[in-house]
């Protein structure tokens, strides 16, 4: 792979790090390249107080944000994913220099903290094949997020459906159980310019957690139809078809695209949740599989996926999917996502909320 180390100041310790992650990944095979030259990440380098944008050209450009800090201030976390927001960054590493928790591999002695934009956040001492093993995977994945639009919904669900109503009122109910913050305030820390950049690399208005989908059968439009959630919007306060929950009938693996059904009234700007590839995988793999919830919560003595792969990549769908395959009825069970959340499958979303209803822990495991 190609990259680019780009900063807009010199931090002696932020670019002793930066340096030995750079070696790193020259050491692996990776091209060392400048930004307009068919590169695939950039190792960001700037500070949290005014942190500096790389505007990427693609979805595909990956960007790795590093900054430092001597202390850790009072809320690390939400310090590091306002940076992430600020930045447009897939992942932040935060290296703390004065609170070194262990001893680490490298002269540079301090931990790194890793943010991500699922609100993954963990640390570890830092050494740079460490770094390396944590981030080369994420920037060789692929996102699977666009959307192909076709007003070919059927009249008979332009208002709402019996599966649409249980949407509804299972988004409302994870609402209530504390595990569905609202969208992120895009415009409470970026520009509109900013903004505009992420619709047009990744058709977002927000940032949220969670999704729900659940199978109805259209026999006009094939054979794996199934509603789901939009992308960015409080799940809820689902209400309207074609701008909060989309009918999915297939998925374009190619071009990476899913394939949705909207009624002539549709939001224009709405896309489903970027998670449709995995669900789409799951209910095309799975037949038995009626329902999947995904929440940014966990469960105790799930298994759970090995890389930290970012939402709507076709890694992280078929990492979810294999994991399923290994469980004793993929059609009935919950796995966790590295660092992330939980996916859980069911025949229809009742049968899933009588299962976790009273045992979804808020807080999702982290692990380094």
């Amino acid at each position: 792979m190609k990259f680019a180390v780009i900063k807009t100041d010199l931090e002696p310790a932020r670019d002793r790090i930066a340096e030995a992650i750079v070696r790193k990944f020259l050491e692996h095979g990776h091209e060392l390249s400048a930004p307009d030259n068919g590169i695939q990440f950039v190792l960001n380098l700037t500070g949290t107080d005014h942190p500096n944008l790389f505007r990427r050209r693609a979805q595909s450009i990956f960007i790795f944000t590093l900054v430092t800090a001597e202390r850790p201030p009072q809320d690390l976390r939400a310090l590091c994913y306002t940076t992430l927001v600020r930045t447009l960054s897939n992942v932040v590493m935060c290296a703390v220099t004065g609170n070194r928790s262990s001893t680490g591999a490298d002269e540079t002695g301090c931990d790194i903290y890793f943010t991500t934009p699922e609100a993954g956040f963990y640390h570890l001492p830092f050494d740079p094949e460490e770094v390396y093993q944590r981030i080369a995977p994420i920037a060789g994945a692929h996102f699977a997020i666009g959307n192909r639009l076709a007003t070919d919904l059927p009249s008979r669900f332009w208002e709402t459906s019996p599966v649409v109503e249980q949407i509804k009122e299972y988004g409302r109910e994870l609402d209530k159980l504390g595990v569905l913050p609202a969208p992120f305030p895009l415009r409470e820390v970026l520009s509109e310019e900013s903004i505009r950049d992420i619709y047009r690399l990744f058709e977002m208005r927000g940032l949220s957690y969670g999704n729900l989908s659940a199978r109805e059968r259209v026999p006009e439009l094939g054979g794996t139809t199934f509603w789901m959630t939009a992308r960015g919007i409080d799940k809820g306060h689902v209400t309207k078809v074609g701008r909060d929950v989309l009918l999915v009938r297939g998925f374009d693996y190619e071009a990476g695209q899913a394939l949705v059904s909207v009624p002539p009234d549709h939001d224009e700007k709405a896309r489903v949740s970027v998670d449709a590839v995995e669900h789409e995988l799951i209910y095309r793999r799975f037949p038995e599989v009626g329902a999947i919830v995904h929440v940014h919560a966990w469960l105790d003595g799930v298994p759970c996926t090995g890389q930290n792969y970012p939402c709507g990549t076709i890694e992280l769908a078929r990492d979810v999917a294999d994991l399923l395959g290994r469980t004793e009825n993929p059609a009935r069970t919950a796995v966790g996502l590295k660092n992330h959340g939980l996916t859980i499958t069911g025949p229809n979303l009742t049968d899933i909320f009588a299962r976790i209803r009273g045992r979804l822990r808020t807080e999702v495991r982290m692990a380094a």
